[in-house]
């Protein structure tokens, strides 16, 4: 199973996901004075610079977020759940074709036996790692020969047991994607990490020495190239949309 116990000191001093933003706007900002910048040191006139910076943003551009990756299990949950509660009225059919079958002495075991009210159980509270457990042990006994000729009688039909049968198979392929899923940003949490680092470096290097070029002839510049000027333009454009929250993290 993945860890983190080798995290990666954050370098950055904003969120993660407003990193992109914010490399946006100070690669504005260094194209529009890219002339001053040369003046002020031939490295960031040197193509290597910007060659350097653009390979940082590619490999940043090319992880995906922990945040996504947490809404695709929340979607993988949710589908798991509308899979888990289609199975409702076909227990309850089951059930009363059970309860006939056991009344005629056909079944190999009790009603109570096969188990559905643990099925049902794991179904309200959301255990999709039991519930395809218990729909293993439902299948395993209708799978009994007997047991289908008693129910067969009583009007089940293969379809009705392969109905729980692709509902489990589905539960166990959500079930592997969502742990992967998860697995997965805990690998991308230290990588991501050092990703942002990566970028921040080039990031803190503009926007240090874009406040230190103009911070005597031109202050009201300099403050453009001040993070906390850049954050509270960020948040006000994502904030509204719930995409960045308006706090300092």
């Amino acid at each position: 199973m993945a860890t983190t116990t080798a995290d990666t000191a954050r370098l950055f001093r904003c969120r993660l996901e407003e990193l992109g933003p914010l490399d946006d706007m100070v690669t504005a900002m260094f194209e529009t004075d890219k002339t001053d910048f040369g003046k002020a040191s031939p490295d960031y006139a040197d193509a290597d610079f910007l060659t350097g910076w653009n390979a940082r943003k590619a490999a940043f551009a090319k992880l995906v977020p922990t945040g996504a990756r947490r809404a695709t299990a929340k979607e993988v949950t949710k589908t798991m759940t509308q899979v888990a509660k289609s199975l409702r009225d076909p227990l309850n059919w089951l059930n009363i074709r059970l309860n006939r079958a056991g009344k005629k002495d056909g079944l190999t075991v009790g009603v109570d036996d096969f188990g559905l009210g643990k099925v049902r159980n794991e179904i309200s509270t959301q255990d999709m790692e039991g519930l395809d457990g218990a729909l293993g042990y439902l299948l395993g006994l209708l799978a009994v020969p007997a047991n289908q000729q008693a129910l067969t009688t009583q009007g089940h039909t293969p379809a009705d047991t392969k109905a729980f049968a692709d509902a489990q198979q589905q539960l166990k392929a959500f079930n592997t994607a969502q742990n992967s899923s998860l697995n997965a940003t805990l690998e991308f949490t230290d990588e991501n990490t050092k990703a942002g680092n990566a970028l921040w470096e080039y990031i803190a290097d503009v926007l240090g020495t874009g406040m230190l070029m103009y911070k005597e002839t031109n202050p009201k510049k300099a403050k453009t190239y001040s993070l906390g000027t850049l954050m509270k333009r960020i948040r006000k454009e994502y904030g509204g949309a719930g995409e960045v929250k308006p706090t300092l993290p």
